[in-house]
């Protein structure tokens, strides 16, 4: 849809820090405030909810997908039609048939392992093959200290340290922020943010500049500032959310909006609404579903099978009825407008005392609807042992 928009490819043999690369180099540009979106093109369960949360909860939560033609399919339209500049992580050894990402990329990044002169030969000419215009050839290594051998026109040298759980940093990686900030910015990405705020079905909500405003030092939302941003916003007139926020945001959001339209902005399809969801015996292929209770919670687990889960399937998606009376606590790593119609699906259809989603950064639930006065939107609960599934 919008080809004139960068997408950076991020490659390289395996074992490279390419992920690690991914979040620090996100991270960094939304504390500028740049406009992006990042496609993890490769099945391997993980996103930025994996660099920061506790190594057990990543092992237990993630869920290790295949290199499946429909999983190709499905990254190749999200890069098609592409609503910002994105950074594309991809595997370390693409087949035949998975070099159609690289067709849709414009940009590359490269991570390559000292002496491997192979690999090095393998990705220089995957790059030149789909003309992607070189911004960094990098050397990766554990130990060491970090280089510079050359700026422009291509920025070269050692990045040092690329382990999970930690952030890139020092004079290379700055470098490569700056110029990935200035490519990201040549592409008018406030021009673009305005058009979609002109094009959006209901009045804005932009959490970015909402953040701001709450916790100007702050670099993402906290649970307890859900009750001083709630009372802020309009009530009884539809919303369109837009900005990045976790699941427990927008699933206090979409409770907000209540009985009105909400429309939340997707990066890979724009402004869409929440599904409806089907409530019934649960045989659906493409998502796992585990239910099981402990004393007066419901716990929902939801994994999706292919990671990867298109729009246009939700309405063949069934959920699982729920015992009534009890507090209920989403779980699973989900796009946000399947949280939002969870939350919407078992808040107004079950009319439970409670809803909250699990977070596993906060290795908590945090709390998005409440009918009682036990709790309140933005309170903290912990995640039962499981006892077995009920549904």
């Amino acid at each position: 849809m919008l080809h004139s928009l960068p997408a950076i490819l991020i490659g390289g043999p395996p074992h490279m820090g390419k992920s690690v690369l991914t979040y620090s180099l996100t991270q960094a540009l939304r504390k500028r405030y740049i406009d992006h979106y990042v496609i993890r093109a490769c099945p391997d369960g993980e996103g930025d909810w994996s660099q920061e949360s506790d190594h057990e909860a990543v092992r237990q939560m993630r869920v290790k997908g295949q290199w499946q033609p429909e999983f190709v399919q499905n990254v190749c339209y999200a890069l098609e039609h592409r609503h910002f500049p994105l950074l594309v992580d991809v595997g370390g050894q693409p087949t035949d048939w998975q070099m159609s990402i690289m067709h849709h990329c414009t940009h590359a990044i490269l991570l390559l392992r000292p002496g491997d002169e192979t690999s090095t030969r393998f990705w220089l000419q995957l790059s030149e093959d789909h003309n992607l215009f070189p911004l960094a050839r990098i050397h990766s290594v554990l130990d060491g200290t970090s280089t510079i051998a050359s700026s422009s026109p291509v920025i070269e040298g050692i990045l040092s340290g690329l382990m999970r759980h930690t952030q890139a940093q020092g004079p290379l990686f700055d470098l490569l922020v700056a110029r990935i900030h200035t490519l990201f910015t040549a592409s008018s990405t406030g021009e673009l943010r305005q058009a979609y705020f002109n094009e959006a079905p209901a009045e804005v909500i932009n959490l970015d500049t909402m953040l701001q405003t709450f916790a100007p030092h702050s670099e993402r939302w906290q649970p307890e500032m859900l009750q001083k941003l709630l009372p802020t916003l309009p009530h009884d007139v539809p919303l369109a959310i837009y900005g990045r926020g976790t699941n427990w945001l927008y699933g206090a959001l979409v409770d907000y909006a209540y009985a009105q339209p909400f429309y939340q902005f997707d990066p890979r399809l724009g402004w869409v609404k929440p599904p409806e969801l089907t409530l019934g015996r649960v045989t659906t292929q493409s998502v796992c579903i585990d239910l099981w209770e402990c004393d007066d919670i419901n716990v929902l687990t939801v994994r999706l099978l292919d990671d990867y889960l298109k729009y246009t399937d939700a309405d063949q998606l069934i959920f699982p009825a729920v015992p009534a009376g009890r507090g209920i606590i989403l779980n699973g790593k989900l796009p946000l407008w399947l949280v939002t119609a969870l939350v919407r699906l078992y808040n107004t259809v079950f009319d439970a005392p409670w809803v909250a989603c699990y977070s596993p950064q906060l290795e908590c639930a945090v709390v998005v609807v409440s009918r009682v006065t036990t709790y309140t939107p933005g309170d903290l609960i912990s995640l039962p042992l499981y006892r077995g599934s009920i549904a």
